[in-house]
């Protein structure tokens, strides 16, 4: 599961030099934006003094005030709250009023000058700040700064402050008294708030000097930096972005969860595309491996949202339908798919073993029972399991003991079994009629026809990789290495690069023949398996290439396939109202026009989601993240 970023930064001689600017450390302060990670301001200045470089800053993240005084949480950001004020504040210093009384009584021991005893004018003489700033400066609620007047009187008093049971820091500049308050107190308290919004994070300090050590130590990785240049290289070598390759799939990762995001409705609904697109549904296969991409990426509550969602829309047999529209109406056109059946149990089991959710598991116990009775009612004498349709939704292919249904099925059961759910099927005999029936001593077929479609569809198919990707057998097994190759060899585009989902002359070519981004991903995902970082890159990099302004789409074709496409279909009346919405987006979009390829459905959620998966597979293995 991937951990979520969070940066907590000291501004003062940190982030911000001596002429108070953060330009120097602007190429990572857009890294920071486009990747979505939270920057906490903490620091020793004002809340209005922290607003001007929120604001100049476009940061709209919580921060911390005067040295962990107070922590201000903008209304909404961690939770929906029915009021009109800017911010949830937690105090944690003692009153502004209770430190001056204070310092005004170790002011007669000890000369010193204090922020309240200067004009605006003086601070800002005194501090370098503008006159506005200086102002800002002033508006003190849980710290009082000031300078001694001999550095010698230091020791004294830092006693006299113990004496009042209050405490002390030290910045760039100035002193300051405080309350029981510090920036790695605060730190730690907004952490927590973070765990429980993303699951897991990886929390980053940056500080100058002395007064951010608390806040330092609280973080899993720590930097005492000079300078803004300083921060800047700091954090641009930590995020990788120093590497071209890296820095184009972390933007594509983190676009891809906007895409999820984005599309993924209130009721949890995860449409396939966009509502102006081909596919304005759900389709509970393409829903379920969005729920994969949630589950990888730490989206805890969008997984569970989107698994109650599809949950609802169950069949009384315990199947779930073909498509449903936004709503969870069923709105099928096509015969069920066994798959969408394992796919449900597959991500549910997923989301439960990742989260440790079981109080989700009891409540919907009854459901996946029903589900699995499904599946159960589905298992042919051979030990295989029968679709009527299945991943490509083409029934004269797929109709029979079709592979990636078997595969998908196979890994909902055993992932079943991790979370507690033991059923009656016999994995190890269906895993041996897996081997039996589908090798054919070259690489796995795509189906096994029965009835008086009786045959077996020998054709190589990107859809037999399920059978690794669902664990029936294992990455670095010779006959998924062998069927790996065969679907390299036979459909690798040799114009275009990319997996298609299979050969040409197979028809039923929506869109015009071409590569499929989400059947490359799941071919990249072997090589990762297998540590051949080579071929990873390349499947990879062919997926980073193709994105259109860091989306992805459905498949591609060459302008000639996709137009003999249309014609072949417009000559037989086969161009249906969503055929004829895809046809208009393929023709409008500037990679057609200018590069003669056609992006059908651009985008669509489902390659997202794989390049979610296949990215933090990518940076786990090859980067130890």
């Amino acid at each position: 599961m991937y951990s979520k970023k969070v940066i907590f930064t000291d501004l003062d001689g940190t982030l911000i030099n001596d002429n108070y600017s953060f330009e120097p450390a602007s190429r990572a302060l857009k890294f920071i934006r486009e990747l979505e990670i939270p920057l906490i301001i903490v620091s020793s200045k004002t809340r209005t003094e922290i607003e001007v470089y929120r604001k100049k800053l476009f940061n709209n993240h919580p921060f911390i005030s005067e040295n962990g005084g107070a922590i201000f949480i903008p209304v909404n950001y961690f939770k929906k709250e029915n009021r009109k004020a800017v911010y949830s504040i937690i105090q944690l210093g003692v009153s502004y009023k209770k430190l001056k009384k204070t310092l005004r009584k170790i002011k007669k021991q000890v000369p010193l000058k204090s922020f309240s005893d200067m004009t605006a004018e003086e601070l800002a003489k005194d501090s370098g700040l503008s006159l506005r700033e200086a102002r800002l400066a002033k508006k003190r609620e849980f710290d009082e700064a000031f300078r001694l007047e001999n550095k010698k009187d230091e020791e004294k008093i830092i006693r006299l402050i113990r004496k009042y049971k209050l405490s002390y820091t030290r910045g760039g500049r100035y002193y300051h008294i405080l309350g029981d308050n510090d920036k790695g107190r605060a730190v730690k308290l907004l952490s927590e708030l973070y765990k429980e919004k993303f699951g897991k994070i990886f929390t980053i300090g940056l500080g100058d000097s002395y007064n951010d050590i608390p806040m330092l130590k609280k973080t899993k990785k720590s930097f005492l930096v000079k300078s803004p240049r300083d921060w800047n290289k700091k954090i641009i070598h930590l995020l990788k972005m120093d590497n071209k390759n890296y820095k184009r799939a972390e933007l594509l990762y983190w676009n891809s969860i906007k895409v999820l995001r984005k599309f993924q409705l209130s009721n949890g609904a995860i449409l396939a595309s966009s509502l102006r697109g081909r596919y304005p549904f759900v389709y509970p296969r393409d829903h379920s491996i969005c729920i994969l991409g949630l589950i990888d990426a730490g989206l805890r509550k969008q997984a569970r949202k989107a698994l109650n969602f599809i949950l609802k829309s169950q069949n009384r047999n315990g199947s779930f339908p073909q498509r449903l529209d936004k709503k969870g109406n069923d709105a099928s056109y096509k015969s069920i798919q066994l798959d969408n059946t394992g796919f449900v149990l597959y991500a549910f089991a997923k989301y439960v073993k990742e989260f440790k959710d079981y109080d989700f598991l009891k409540k919907n116990k009854n459901k996946i029972r029903r589900a699995i009775n499904y599946l159960h009612n589905h298992l042919h004498k051979k030990n295989l399991f029968f679709t009527p349709n299945s991943v490509h939704e083409f029934p004269p292919l797929e109709e029979g003991l079709e592979i990636w249904a078997n595969a998908v099925c196979f890994g909902a059961l055993k992932q079943l079994s991790s979370v507690g759910i033991k059923t009656s099927f016999d994995l190890d005999k269906i895993k041996k009629s897996i081997n039996r029936y589908f090798w054919n001593k070259e690489y796995f077929i795509k189906n096994i026809r029965l009835k008086e479609s009786s045959s077996v569809v020998r054709e190589i198919d990107a859809s037999a990789y399920a059978l690794a990707d669902f664990n029936v057998f294992d990455d670095d097994n010779e006959k998924i290495i062998e069927t790996v190759k065969k679907i390299e060899k036979e459909l690798w585009h040799k114009k275009i690069g990319g997996i298609c989902r299979y050969p040409k002359h197979i028809g039923r070519n929506n869109g015009g023949w071409g590569p499929w981004p989400h059947f490359t991903l799941m071919l990249c995902r072997h090589y990762i398996k297998n540590g051949n970082r080579k071929k990873a890159d390349k499947y990879l990099n062919w997926v980073i290439d193709i994105a259109y302004k860091r989306l992805l789409p459905e498949h591609i074709s060459l302008k000639k396939d996709f137009e003999k496409w249309v014609d072949e279909y417009k000559k037989a009346g086969l161009l249906r109202k969503d055929r004829e919405i895809m046809i208009r987006n393929i023709r409008k979009n500037k990679m057609y026009k200018e590069k003669g390829l056609a992006y059908s459905v651009l985008p669509l959620t489902w390659p997202h989601a794989e390049f979610i998966r296949t990215w933090l597979s990518y940076k786990k293995k090859f980067y130890d993240e």
